[in-house]
């Protein structure tokens, strides 16, 4: 498997990658490595190498005011790291003589493409989103990105993604077979779930009874957390909690002081995956803010969407397709437009204030969590990778 990131907080390639292990797959992950990460290590049965350091998170882990050349030249600066990062993991893939390659977003398919050619071995092509469409490329890079994709989507032997609606436009777009679907569910190895909601408040500094409203995950533009930073003005009773990390949260902390509710967000960094559905379970509704603006956010189906559910905690989420098929077909929650902190307020406030309702949805979201575990999802996985000639 080829993947940009350090893997350790990647839930989606850490699942995929310790449900092949499980099931007897000698699986090898090649990555990058972040702050103080090893070079190799062993996780959940699984192979990780750690080819250099890791540009992307450095980057976004700077102040984003720092430097006007340094933020000029990063785009350049990242684009060698890719390509540096390619070089060795073709090298290192190539050494490996696999029998699949498998890439994690298009950024990794040329590299995962060259060695299944170089060793006519099978590639697996996983778009965990519709990279060409995401909010931060700049309008002369999605041309390329474009026919790059077209060209090597249709040489993949098998082709997964995160939600149908992705699924069918990759088909429609590149008039390919519609990929499989593996949604971003996460793993509960049939344990029950703990109460975290004494952790949770205890981490914020929160009351018990006072209900909590949180958006997990990173603090990255285009996601509306400004917006649920000012809905704080119009929350009658909840406070909003931000769990996660990003280049975000020094803007987001001022912001809460300018508009008076310095008192009622709050902060704090992210869990590891092992625990984070315990965290999440002591919120009494889940967040997604997402604004519209690009179909890649448009079509989301974000990790916390099923994180929310399984957890046990009513969704608040923007009114996109993929949300409101989960949030309003299986009325776990409820929907809000997301550029108007006004409605986002009042779309939790009348949640949390109407107990009969609040029961209902919480109901709904007991029945509904079976549904969204990884262990429904992993089986999937397992018969596409059985359905390549000459992998058992």
């Amino acid at each position: 498997m080829f993947v940009v990131n350090g893997v350790t907080v990647d839930a989606r390639v850490r699942r995929e990658a310790a449900s092949l292990a499980g099931a007897g797959a000698e699986v090898v992950v090649l990555g990058l490595r972040e702050r103080s990460q090893p070079s190799e290590e062993t996780l959940e049965g699984f192979t990780v190498l750690r080819l250099r350091r890791d540009p992307f998170r450095r980057g976004l882990e700077r102040d984003r005011g720092a430097g006007v050349v340094r933020r000029l030249l990063a785009p350049a600066s990242q684009g060698l790291a890719v390509l540096d990062y390619s070089i060795r993991a073709l090298a290192r893939g190539w050494r490996l003589d696999a029998d699949v390659y498998h890439a994690h977003d298009l950024v990794t398919l040329p590299v995962a493409w060259a060695a299944g050619r170089l060793r006519g071995a099978h590639v697996v092509y996983d778009a965990h989103e519709l990279f060409t469409e995401i909010g931060r490329l700049s309008p002369w890079a999605r041309r390329p990105l474009r026919w790059l994709e077209a060209f090597l989507i249709r040489r993949a032997d098998r082709v997964i993604t995160v939600n149908e609606s992705i699924a069918g436009e990759l088909s429609r777009r590149y008039g390919v077979a519609a990929p499989l679907v593996l949604l971003n569910c996460p793993r509960t190895a049939g344990r029950a779930l703990r109460d975290g909601s004494g952790r949770l408040r205890a981490r914020l500094g929160v009351a018990a009874g006072v209900p909590l409203a949180l958006y997990q995950g990173m603090f990255m533009p285009h996601r509306g957390l400004e917006n649920l930073v000012r809905a704080a003005r119009e929350l009658r009773r909840a406070h909003v909690a931000f769990m996660g990390w990003g280049p975000l949260l020094d803007t987001l902390r001022a912001l809460a002081v300018v508009e008076g509710v310095g008192d009622r967000v709050h902060f704090m960094e992210g869990v590891p995956l092992s625990d984070l559905l315990e965290y999440t379970s002591g919120a009494d509704v889940g967040l997604i803010p997402y604004r519209n603006v690009g179909l890649n956010n448009y079509y989301t189906s974000p990790n916390k969407l099923f994180e929310y559910c399984v957890a046990g905690v009513p969704v608040a989420a923007s009114r996109l397709p993929e949300l409101v098929k989960v949030v309003e077909g299986r009325g776990i929650g409820v929907t809000f437009d997301p550029e108007r902190p006004a409605d986002i307020a009042a779309a939790v406030n009348g949640l949390l204030e109407d107990p009969a309702r609040l029961a209902e949805v919480r109901a709904n979201v007991a029945r509904a969590a079976p549904a969204f575990t990884w262990e429904q999802q992993a089986p999937r996985l397992l018969d596409l990778y059985a359905s390549l000639e000459g992998v058992s």
